[in-house]
């Protein structure tokens, strides 16, 4: 094929455009993360932890904690059930979190529940937290909701 140099350039662009575009465009999200008055809030991806004595899954909702020395963190975890539009997402569940920390440090809160039955086919579990900081006195005002990565689950 014979295209003028003009053209040529035009095309190679595009190419290397759309080369450059194609990785982000698939690339795998990454764990959301807050920071507020020295802690940093990680809700983690849902995964399977064992069944319970009555045969159902047991999923732990983990999130990590890393904070500076003196402080207090809660979180209000959501447990949920994502839906396709129009319907709204499940609210499965509600814990809230705490943890003092004398030092600077992580922790890792494991969350352990039952998948939940609540359709024909996979369960798309996710969690999103929010989370304010108590030191010397003064607490921080609640951060946004982070959401975790999705992760699906046959019953």
């Amino acid at each position: 094929m014979n295209l003028r140099p003009t053209t040529r350039r035009i095309v190679t662009a595009t190419i290397a455009a759309a080369a450059v575009a194609l990785p982000l465009s698939i690339a795998p999200m990454a764990h959301a993360s807050t920071t507020s008055s020295g802690c940093t809030v990680t809700p983690l991806r849902p995964i399977y932890d064992h069944h319970n004595s009555a045969g159902v899954k047991v999923l732990n909702y983990r999130v990590t904690a890393t904070c500076s020395s003196n402080r207090t963190v809660t979180i209000e975890q959501d447990r949920m059930e994502q839906d396709g539009w129009p319907n709204p997402d499940d609210l499965i569940g509600e814990s809230t979190l705490s943890r003092t920390f004398a030092v600077s440090s992580t922790y890792t809160f494991n969350v352990l529940r039952t998948l939940p039955d609540t359709e024909i086919g996979q369960e798309e579990m996710y969690q999103k937290v929010r989370f304010r900081v108590t030191s010397n006195g003064v607490t921080s005002a609640w951060t946004a909701n982070e959401n975790s990565p999705v992760q699906s689950f046959t019953n």
